[in-house]
Formats: structure tokens, C-alpha cells, sequence
């Protein structure tokens, strides 16, 4: 049976798929990425690979969470020889690779803007999991975040304007003109006199109807 990657296969760049994460996208703040261990269990790869090559494959498999494009690996099988540790030599690496179960079983090349590298599908999945993941903690913290300024403005608000400060429409309406007040001018935090501005241009919507009273 032929392998299932060879490096010295001729490859038609049309026909390779887009890498999908740039070359500025990092983890370099992932101390842990998710490993999926029922499939590694049951994989072809655990039942049949060697014990040398399967220690490659999954020594490869941890080189490209920190290579660029993050998941992703060059495709050169010398650079690849040299990155395992302790290295190999390239003839014995591509010698393993025309295995069956060699130690870039599953990856595949993949174009990366004008560069062609490989990708496991396994691994990008995992990546962007880890982004996604990301991105959501991010959204929490920021939605937290906003939720405590909330709260503290609407506190100032009514030692200021007490009726202000029982309708959120109106605090939400105060902070965005504190936001956009406060980088116009290029600052961190807003000043009082922004805070009292703020509340008089908001009184002031208030009284042209801006803020129906509801039913």
C-alpha cells in the first residue's frame, strides 16, 4: 500500500487548500492546548506506526503549535530532520515518511500566502478551538468589564442626576458620549467636567424626546 504522504511527490499548487490562520496570528499565551485522546486511542496511526516513528509524529505534531503559521509545518524533509530532537538524518526521515504510518502521517500540504507548508487537520481543528476559546474569554472579560463601568457611571449619575441614573437607556447613552468625548481628546478616563457635560447633553435628548417614556 502507498503511504499516506510522500515529500517527493510533485504537488499542483492549484489544487492545494488555503491554510486557514495568517502568519500574525499566535498561542504564545497557551500553556495547554486540548489533545484528543479517545481518537489517539482508537487512531490507525497508535495501532500500527512503530514506536520511533509514532514518537516523530507526535514530537512534530508539538513542533507546529509553535511554528508560523501556528499549526502548520515547513515542508522541507531536511529542516523537518533537524527539528526533531535528537535530529535525524534526512535519508532516514524520508525514508520513514514513504512508510505506510511514517511520522508525517495525516498531514498534508497546504498553501500559507505564497509559501507551501503542511497541515494536519487534526491539529487545525484543535488551533482554531483554541482561538475561538480565546476569543470568547476575551469577550466575557470585556463584557464584565463594561458591565462594572456601567455600574460605577451609573452610581456617579445619581449622586448628580437621580432620575438619570433609574433609566439604563440613558446611562448607556452617557457612556457613549463619555467614550467618544474621552478619545476625541486622546485620554484614558473621563473627568468630571465631561461627567457633567454629559449629563446636561443627556438631559437635554431627554426633553427633545429622545427617550420615550415606556408603556
Amino acid at each position: 500500500m502507498r503511504p499516506a504522504f510522500n515529500l517527493l511527490t510533485p504537488v499542483d499548487l492549484d489544487a492545494i487548500e488555503e491554510y486557514p490562520l495568517g502568519s500574525d496570528e499566535r498561542l504564545d499565551s497557551h500553556g495547554f492546548l486540548q489533545w484528543e485522546f479517545r481518537r489517539w486511542m482508537s487512531s490507525d496511526m497508535r495501532w500500527n506506526g512503530t514506536h520511533e516513528v509514532k514518537s516523530m509524529w507526535f514530537e512534530l505534531i508539538n513542533l507546529a503549535y509553535s511554528e508560523t503559521p501556528v499549526g502548520t509545518l515547513p515542508e522541507s524533509a531536511s529542516r523537518l530532520a533537524r527539528m526533531i530532537e535528537p535530529s535525524v538524518a534526512r535519508e532516514h526521515f524520508e525514508a520513514l515518511c514513504n512508510l505506510e504510518f511514517g511520522p508525517l502521517h495525516g498531514w498534508r500540504r497546504c498553501r500559507c500566502g505564497d509559501e507551501i507548508r503542511l497541515m494536519h487537520p487534526v491539529v487545525t481543528r484543535v488551533v482554531l478551538s483554541a482561538f475561538a476559546s480565546r476569543a470568547n474569554h476575551t469577550a466575557r472579560v470585556e463584557a464584565a468589564s463594561e458591565a462594572k463601568k456601567l455600574k460605577r457611571l451609573t452610581e456617579d449619575v445619581a449622586q448628580l442626576a437621580p432620575n438619570l441614573a433609574q433609566d439604563p437607556r440613558k446611562v448607556r447613552w452617557i457612556n457613549e458620549y463619555l467614550k467618544n468625548k474621552v478619545e476625541a481628546r486622546g485620554g484614558a478616563r473621563r473627568t468630571t467636567e465631561e461627567l457633567h457635560t454629559g449629563i446636561q447633553a443627556c438631559l437635554a435628548e431627554d426633553r427633545g424626546g429622545r427617550f420615550p417614556a415606556k408603556s
